[in-house]
């Protein structure tokens, strides 16, 4: 495949995304503290792991001035060497696998708090991060209705024709769903805890500050909630003021959570995600013969 890092929806594989990430959160890995600039409105930041006999580094900006433009919001790149000797083994834009990974932790996240499939999926959002959301979660299990709720009419309608579901009001998804993806970028809850069902799961993936989708209700029902990350405080106030346990270690069975009648994970993104992600795409492609260990693609 071409530099341009299109087209990884037919090299991708969920479930096989979904195992490679946690094999590597049980295994033995590393991961640097995200560092970050801000620089005229705009943001960059670095993030850097490694694991499996690999190094991945993924550089991203945000770019508020891009739309207008007709450019993309966030632009980065993802890169991937072998730790033994630092070959460059993959080198692609990084918003594509950005998706994957993040839509991949969400999948192992519910799946580990005990979903396993069936009832009514509520997404909030109808942007990239709902889109990847819906493609991995209803290909990883099965749900009985599909619900999308956006406040852009025209854009939900689209999204939840496209896997099958309708646009419902925010309220209506809410009380009914037994899953809800939180995908937006709001500064003011979208979930209400006093409107979720009991047993109900939640997946908050808007991030960092000033992004808020839960509100102090969703936490309290909750009693505990699960991170993907040491510092999710730090980045959101979404998990602030609840005892939080990270999926690394939830993984791992070495901690465990008190939970209410709700369950909630809560993603902030960490490099170990783009670095399982890096090593998908890429030994996908090596199997495929669609690059050696040495090209760029």
């Amino acid at each position: 495949m071409g530099g341009s890092g299109e087209g990884l929806g037919s090299v991708v594989e969920p479930r096989s995304l979904i195992r490679l990430l946690e094999e590597l959160l049980r295994s033995e890995h590393a991961e640097a503290p995200r560092s970050s600039i801000s620089l005229e409105g705009s943001w960059l930041g670095a993030m850097v792991a490694g694991g499996m006999g690999y190094f991945s580094a993924k550089i991203v900006g945000v770019y508020p001035g891009n739309p207008s433009r007709r450019l993309p919001l966030v632009r980065g790149v993802l890169l991937l060497f072998r730790s033994s000797d630092g070959e460059k083994v993959l080198d692609i834009p990084a918003e594509e696998p950005t998706g994957w990974r993040t839509a991949a932790a969400s999948a192992l996240a519910l799946s580990k708090l005990g979903f396993g499939g069936g009832g009514v999926l509520g997404v909030i959002g109808a942007g990239v991060q709902a889109r990847y959301h819906l493609r991995v979660l209803t290909s990883v299990f099965r749900f009985d209705e599909i619900l999308v709720a956006s406040r852009r009419v025209e854009t939900g309608e689209r999204l939840a024709r496209e896997f099958g579901g309708r646009r419902v009001g925010r309220r209506e998804l809410l009380k009914r769903s037994h899953v809800v993806i939180a995908a937006t970028n709001s500064t003011d809850p979208v979930v209400e805890g006093g409107l979720l069902r009991r047993g109900a799961y939640v997946a908050s993936v808007g991030a960092p500050r000033p992004v808020r989708e839960l509100d102090d209700q969703v936490k309290r029902r909750a009693g505990c909630m699960l991170v993907d990350s040491d510092i999710a405080c730090e980045e959101s106030d979404d998990a602030c003021g609840v005892e939080t346990v990270t999926l690394r270690d939830y993984v791992r069975g070495v901690a465990s959570c008190r939970w209410g009648d709700v369950y909630v994970y809560k993603s902030v993104g960490t490099p170990v995600f783009d670095l399982a992600a890096a090593i998908h795409i890429y030994e996908r492609l090596r199997g495929s013969g669609s690059v050696s260990t040495s090209s760029r693609v």
